[in-house]
């Protein structure tokens, strides 16, 4: 068990570590604060911090397991069954699903991993069909579900090999880009598909592609 004296040491410590640094960096910022004694203000600032730190840990880990996963599988893992074809639908854009197919045992959820959630095509023509693959991955324990999905643009569709990613096995979605849908020369564009599955941690994500027109 610490005594007294040790809790008073490690709290000096992270006052030099934390606190003194902090403070001069928001002076330097703000000029407004001031290094003080007050040992509320001192503790104020450490639970902020704490809290801040806990805080990108816990959301940046918790958006980087579902992005650009380095996902390994053979042939045999693709599943191949009822299509799902991603449009552009204002209906779907704008009526949320009911995402009643989530599981409340939490020993028994899926759960989704994405090859990548961003790909630049670069400088292109304006008169092209670019073609990229995404890969979703079932790394859960029970069946992960895509329940929809849409595009944001009519320039932009998806076609997903099967609506329903057994555990351990992949679903490829092609995604189809058209830069002579419209008018797009001299713009850089950036395209997305919306995807609702029912992963209870991760409902709802997003793939977004972009192009220089030329």
């Amino acid at each position: 068990m610490f005594h007294h004296d040790h809790l008073h040491g490690i709290s000096l410590m992270i006052k030099k570590i934390l606190l003194i640094p902090l403070k001069k960096i928001l002076n330097h910022l703000f000029g407004f604060l001031r290094l003080t004694e007050n040992k509320a203000w001192d503790y104020l600032i450490l639970c902020l911090v704490i809290f801040l730190v806990i805080a990108f840990i816990f959301f940046g880990a918790n958006t980087l397991t579902t992005m650009n996963t380095k996902i390994h599988f053979s042939p045999a893992d693709v599943v191949y069954g009822d299509q799902i074809y991603a449009i552009h639908d204002l209906n779907l854009m704008s009526t949320p699903q009911n995402l009643s197919l989530i599981s409340n045992d939490p020993t028994e959820k899926p759960q989704i991993l994405i090859s990548e959630k961003f790909y630049d095509f670069g400088e292109v023509n304006s008169q092209q069909i670019l073609k990229r693959t995404f890969i979703f991955s079932n790394s859960g324990e029970s069946p992960l579900i895509i329940l929809r999905a849409f595009t944001t643009c009519g320039c932009t569709t998806a076609i997903f090999t099967a609506n329903e990613i057994p555990p351990g096995k992949v679903v490829l979605m092609t995604l189809q880009f058209d830069t002579g849908y419209h008018d797009m020369r001299g713009k850089t564009v950036r395209r997305g598909v919306m995807i609702e599955t029912n992963d209870p941690d991760h409902p709802v994500q997003e793939i977004w592609i972009q192009a220089k027109i030329k």
